[in-house]
């Protein structure tokens, strides 16, 4: 159950005006950061009771989480957050890792001028936010310089791919905002990434857009071992 989930932060009139992407935002950054945690149960009463919205957001809000992969909705007996066994772990990691390959193969560099710029503020303030501890804003910077990025790639269809893939494994890759060695070597990646690109170092970009996903997905399957590879509730 979730009914004191995020509660500290909902008290008084934050959610009074919510919108549908509101609530969408923050239980994808509650899933993410595993204060929903995997298998946990979604109620819609008690969601609308925490955003002070009416119970038809919080099912449309579930419909485009199930389609985005971080729940699972089960007839007659609610939703449920998504829980990867370890195989699935593994195939969607290999599906990152080719698409995220094939992209930087196609982003052209050295990088324009306005790109390098803007990545370097959007890394600014994954660091700035990342430091002082308000790991949803450093989690939103991080997950705008990665899209920035892969947009660049010049195939819409692989950009959108990339996206859809990086939502499923939220709960993966925030692993490397919470863990503050992660953080570290992460916001260091992204500034080697943003060199390579301004100097047209293309082995060390592709190599980097694949390695960087590796720290995040080796501490996610230390945390969770054998867990991940239980049966699945039905």
């Amino acid at each position: 159950m979730i009914k004191n989930a995020g509660k500290a932060a909902d008290r008084g009139n934050k959610w009074a005006n919510n919108s549908f992407d509101a609530v969408m935002s923050a239980l994808q950054q509650d899933i993410a950061f595993g204060r929903l945690k995997p298998r946990e149960r979604l109620v819609e009463e008690e969601l609308s009771e925490r955003f002070l919205v009416g119970r038809h957001i919080i099912r449309a809000a579930f419909k485009e989480l199930e389609h985005a992969g971080l729940i699972r909705r089960r007839q007659n007996r609610g939703a449920i957050v998504n829980d990867y066994s370890t195989e699935e772990v593994d195939e969607l990691y290999d599906v990152r890792t080719i698409l995220q390959h094939q992209a930087a193969q196609r982003i052209q560099l050295p990088a324009a001028p306005d790109l390098i710029v803007r990545l370097r503020g959007l890394n600014d303030t994954y660091v700035h936010r990342g430091q002082a501890g308000d790991l949803d804003a450093a989690s939103v910077a991080n997950d705008t310089f990665h899209q920035v990025i892969f947009s660049a790639c010049r195939n819409r269809q692989l950009a959108h791919l990339i996206q859809q893939y990086w939502v499923k494994t939220a709960a993966i890759h925030c692993y490397a905002i919470a863990n503050p060695a992660l953080a570290e070597k992460s916001r260091q990646e992204h500034f080697q990434m943003i060199d390579a690109m301004e100097s047209g170092d293309r082995v060390s970009f592709e190599t980097l857009t694949v390695q960087h996903m590796q720290p995040a997905l080796q501490a996610f399957k230390a945390a969770h071992g054998g867990w991940h590879s239980q049966a699945r509730e039905s």
